[in-house]
């Protein structure tokens, strides 16, 4: 299924919006602990970049760095970083295969309907090299909605993520939960999800 054309169009008005939320130390703590999991010069990929400031994190790494965003804006604002090989794309279009020590997927997938998922995963996988590093992070509860800006959200429980990345054959290494004020100004509960392919 193609990105949900209004969370889309929200973030391309909001994109400076979302770059200027405050910093948020636990963010740091997933891409310090995710970083040291990948070997030297890792190739990575931020999946649904947003503004890009992972994928800038990663490339000062010394890694090389691709990222993508379905949003245009996200995408002009990730690519200020010279390091980071950038490009607009929905998840459905993502199909690489065998490519990626780690991929990182931080409040990205969140956006995909429920039904689109586990095929997701699937490709996300099949990009990974053997043994290659995923993290996800995702908004904790029940259903499908829309948040007060009109962006379309997923909510996952924990017994559900764990089902789901078993079935796409990933391997649940630990996990970080957390909360923090959004886009919308809405304090939120997280789950970030360490596996391996």
């Amino acid at each position: 299924m193609k990105p949900d054309a209004t969370t889309i169009d929200i973030y391309n008005s909001k994109a400076n919006d979302y770059t200027n939320l405050s910093k948020d130390a636990d963010q740091d703590i997933r891409l310090e602990n995710f970083a040291k999991a990948l070997p030297a010069k890792a190739r990575v990929l931020d999946y649904g970049c947003g503004p890009g400031t992972s994928a800038a994190y990663f490339a000062d790494q010394g890694m090389v760095t691709h990222a993508f965003d379905a949003s245009k804006e996200m995408v002009k604002l990730t690519s200020r970083h010279p390091l980071v090989k950038v490009w607009q794309a929905g998840f459905h279009e993502f199909n690489e295969v065998d490519t990626y020590d780690g991929v990182w997927a931080s409040f990205s997938l969140l956006h995909a309907p429920r039904s689109d998922i586990e095929g997701l995963l699937v490709a996300i996988h099949k990009s990974l090299k053997v043994g290659g590093k995923f993290c996800l992070s995702v908004k904790l509860g029940k259903g499908e909605a829309r948040d007060t800006l009109g962006r379309l959200y997923t909510y996952y429980e924990h017994k559900e993520l764990e089902r789901l990345l078993r079935a796409t054959k990933f391997t649940w290494e630990n996990h970080f939960n957390g909360s923090g004020k959004g886009l919308d100004g809405t304090i939120s509960k997280w789950i970030s999800v360490f596996a391996h392919a």
